[in-house]
C-alpha cells in the first residue's frame, strides 16, 4: 500500500517501467528462439503474442480498479484470508526473486562472454549487485526515473538495427506463412513469455498518479515492446538466412559484428555494454517487488533491510555457484513456465474468483 504521495509515478514512467521490464533478455535471444519454431514467420507470432499480452493486461487493470490503493499483496490477503493469502504472497515473492536471479545470471554470463572473459564470477557479482541494491532499496518513483532514463537512452541505439538491415536480404522473409499457421501458433508461446513484465502492474497501479489512464498506459507499453521485438527480429531475419539464424545463441549481438564504422570497431561490444543497462531495468523491478512483498508480510516500515539481506546472499552465492550457458538457459526455461502461470493464468482465475466473491457478498447483504 502507498506510504506517501512522494512514491507516485507519472504515466510516462509507468509506460517505460513496464516496457523496459519486458524487453530484457528477449531483445538478444527472441529472433533465434522464434526461428527454431516458426522459421522466418516468427514476426507474425510476435503480433499474436502482443494481442494475448494486451488481453491479460486489461484483466489485471480490471482487478486493480476494485481496490485502487492496494497492491497484489493486500488483495491476496483481502480475498483469500490470512493463511492462503500469505501463501500466495510468498509464491509471488519467490517468483519475483526467481526472475531477478535469471536476469542477474544472464547479465553476468553475457559480460563474461563478450566484455570481460577473464574476470572472476564473484567480482562481476559485486559489480552488478551493488548498483541493483542501491536502486532496489529506493522508492518506486526512483525506479520509474531510472526506467525513464534507460528507455530514452535506448532510442539512440535503435538506428543501429536499421543500419544492419541495409546489408541484409529482404527475400529471406518470403514466402510469408511458408510452413502454415501451426508453427506460427507454436511460436506464440515463445513470444508471450517475452512479454512477461506487465504483471508488475499489480505493484505499480497503486502508485500511478492518473489511474484512469492505466489501461491505455499498459497497452502502450506492450506496443512499444512489440515494435522493438519486431524491429530486432526482422533485422536478424534479413541479415541471416533462414538456416543460419537458428544456429546463433545471441543473434542480435552476432548481427552487430557485421556492422562497421570507420571511426569505431566492434559495435557488438558497445551494444553488449549498453545492453547491461537494459537488462538491469528488467531485473531491478522484480528485486524491488520481492523485497517490498517481504516487508509487507512482516509489517516492516520499509524494505531496505530485506534488500540488504538478499544482496548479501547473492554475493555469498557467487563464490560457490557460477552457472554455465546451458544452466542459464535451463533456469530461463523454468522461469518461463512459472511466468506462464503467474502472469497469464493467475489474473484470469483471480478476476473470476473476485467476481464470484463479490456477488456472494451482495446476496448475503440482501
Amino acid at each position: 500500500m502507498k506510504t506517501n504521495h512522494f512514491n507516485d509515478v507519472s504515466l510516462f514512467q509507468y509506460i517505460l517501467f513496464i516496457s523496459q521490464v519486458q524487453i530484457g533478455i528477449g531483445i538478444i535471444t527472441l529472433p533465434s528462439d522464434l526461428a527454431d519454431v516458426a522459421n522466418t514467420d516468427g514476426w507474425i507470432s510476435i503480433l499474436l503474442g502482443w494481442v494475448v499480452a494486451n488481453v491479460i493486461s486489461i484483466l489485471i487493470i480490471q482487478i486493480m480498479k476494485r481496490h485502487p490503493d492496494e497492491t497484489i499483496f493486500d488483495l491476496l490477503l483481502r480475498y483469500f484470508g490470512k493463511w492462503i493469502g500469505v501463501l500466495c504472497s510468498i509464491l509471488f515473492i519467490l517468483y519475483s526473486i526467481f526472475v531477478f536471479t535469471i536476469t542477474l545470471f544472464a547479465a553476468i554470463h553475457i559480460t563474461q562472454t563478450w566484455v570481460l572473459p577473464q574476470t572472476a564470477n564473484y567480482f562481476l557479482m559485486l559489480l552488478f549487485i551493488i548498483p541493483k541494491h542501491m536502486l532496489a532499496q529506493k522508492s518506486i518513483r526512483m525506479l520509474g526515473r531510472y526506467a525513464e532514463f534507460v528507455g530514452l537512452s535506448m532510442v539512440f541505439m535503435l538506428p543501429l538495427f536499421f543500419i544492419a538491415m541495409r546489408e541484409g536480404h529482404w527475400i529471406h522473409l518470403l514466402p510469408v506463412i511458408k510452413e502454415g499457421w501451426l508453427p506460427i501458433m507454436k511460436g506464440v508461446k515463445t513470444t508471450i513469455l517475452s512479454f512477461l513484465g506487465f504483471e508488475l502492474a499489480f505493484i505499480l497501479y497503486p502508485f500511478l498518479q492518473k489511474k484512469q489512464h492505466a489501461t491505455a498506459g499498459i497497452l502502450i507499453a506492450n506496443t512499444i515492446t512489440m515494435l522493438t521485438y519486431l524491429l530486432v527480429t526482422i533485422a536478424c531475419y534479413v541479415q541471416f538466412n533462414p538456416y543460419q539464424i537458428g544456429t546463433y545463441i545471441w543473434p542480435t549481438l552476432d548481427m552487430f559484428e557485421t556492422v562497421e564504422f570507420p571511426f569505431v570497431e566492434r559495435i557488438e561490444v558497445i551494444f553488449a555494454t549498453f545492453y547491461l543497462f537494459i537488462i538491469s531495468t528488467s531485473g531491478i523491478p522484480y528485486y524491488f517487488t520481492a523485497s517490498f512483498g517481504v516487508s509487507q508480510l512482516l509489517r516492516l516500515k520499509d524494505h531496505k533491510k530485506v534488500v540488504l539481506i538478499l544482496s548479501c546472499c547473492y554475493v555469498v552465492l557467487s563464490f560457490f555457484y557460477n552457472p554455465t550457458y546451458y544452466q542459464v538457459i535451463t533456469i530461463q526455461n523454468w522461469g518461463g513456465h512459472v511466468g506462464m502461470y503467474i502472469s497469464y493464468l493467475f489474473p484470469i482465475f483471480f478476476l473470476l474468483y473476485m467476481m464470484v466473491a463479490e456477488r456472494f457478498q451482495m446476496r448475503l447483504s440482501k
